[in-house]
């Protein structure tokens, strides 16, 4: 089932975006204000993204991967023709190398990065970031951007602020290096527009869009919420998790998610069942368009091949399509995009875990985690599993 929703993009769409960005450039903006300050407007605007919405991970000339990667969206290529390192690498979407779908997306990719190249300059950026605390705006550097330490986002409380970052040439961070959503501020709205290419230092935590031009490197034990697209040249990934946030579906009440522990008191060593219930209250079936997935506290493991579900797919009178679960790995549980609720009503995901130490084991699935045709799930899903 293909749960990808191919968007259209005129012509006249794209030729407006190219004029933008002739008569826009990165604007003059203003000078770069105190460390840990910032501009208090905003002329950033988040685009409306195409068919790469559905992609964690694009290249132009390869993908490469060293190591245990997860990627959680799709993966593509387009128009190289090497994909490699998967497995051991898992991608919980589908692949597309070289096909229609993976050039729609570099050419909606390519008009995203000319959408954010053409906004106005609010601050230009000719120090490290690292330190700093950013309101929402366009800031531009017309060389390179470096991160050092942490850069904190501040949303104000608004959810639809956006940050739009832009540099002629490339994007750097330094060993465990991170970026801090704060105050409602969304991964979806974050945007970083390289002249050339990016790379991501050893275990930095990154948050937002990295359009480059050319080429993005994640060395090992970087992690992106967001996506890594590539214009022209190769993406090289090391042990990282990239996860794709799925943008713009508002929560409705009506997809909710329940999660309970049985036996809730266990000793260590011992065996308890998590239980997650997804409840459909519309008159149609939810189908995931992306994947759910619940990570376990530390600790806390999935007894191997304990894993099932309810959530499936109903092909013809009898039969089910029984691959709509999957479990990353030990420390997660989850469905993919095949997974189905039944209209006004409801399924479940189940495993059984365990845990050597004792404690207590808070087990949370986020507000928006359950991503269906019929919305999300607008509140959290809490558990708690005491080990004796």
């Amino acid at each position: 089932m293909n749960t990808v929703a191919i968007l259209n993009h005129p012509p006249m769409r794209v030729m407006a975006i190219l004029l933008a960005a002739l008569v826009a450039g990165c604007g003059a903006g203003s000078e770069d204000q105190a460390a840990g300050q910032a501009n208090t407007f905003s002329a950033a605007s988040a685009p409306t993204l195409g068919t790469e919405q559905s992609f964690a991970v694009l290249g132009g000339s390869t993908v490469t991967n060293t190591g245990a990667s997860v990627i959680t969206g799709n993966l593509g290529l387009s128009p190289g023709t090497s994909i490699t390192g998967f497995p051991p690498g898992i991608v919980t979407g589908e692949t597309h190398a070289t096909d229609a779908v993976a050039l729609q997306a570099q050419t909606d990719t390519t008009a995203t990065y000319i959408d954010l190249a053409g906004q106005a300059c609010d601050t230009t950026i000719s120090a490290d970031l690292g330190g700093r605390t950013l309101t929402p705006g366009v800031y531009c550097s017309g060389s390179s951007m470096g991160l050092t330490g942490a850069l904190t986002l501040d949303a104000g409380g608004d959810p639809s602020a956006a940050w739009v970052f832009q540099m002629g040439s490339t994007l750097t961070t330094a060993v465990n290096s991170s970026v801090v959503l704060t105050n409602g501020a969304d991964a979806c709205n974050v945007f970083w527009q390289v002249g050339s290419s990016a790379t991501l230092g050893t275990t930095t935590s990154f948050v937002g869009n990295i359009f480059a031009l050319t080429s993005i490197t994640l060395n090992n034990g970087a992690s992106v919420s967001g996506r890594v697209l590539a214009r022209n040249g190769a993406v090289t990934l090391d042990n990282n998790v990239i996860t794709a946030p799925v943008c713009g579906i508002a929560p409705v009440s009506s997809i909710t998610v329940g999660k309970s522990f049985s036996p809730g008191t266990i000793n260590a060593g011992g065996v308890s069942t998590l239980t997650i219930t997804l409840s459909n209250a519309n008159d149609t079936p939810a189908h995931l368009i992306g994947p759910m997935i619940d990570n376990l506290p530390s600790g806390l493991v999935v007894v191997p091949g304990s894993a099932s579900t309810t959530c499936v797919e109903s092909l013809v009178s009898g039969l089910s399509l029984l691959s709509g679960w999957f479990i990353v790995d030990t420390s997660k549980v989850g469905l993919t995009a095949e997974g189905l609720i039944p209209a006004n009503g409801s399924c479940t995901v189940t495993a059984d875990v365990t845990a050597a130490l004792a404690g207590s084991y808070v087990n949370s699935l986020p507000a928006g985690a359950l991503q269906t045709s019929n919305g999300n799930n607008a509140a959290p899903a809490d558990a708690t599993l005491t080990v004796n």
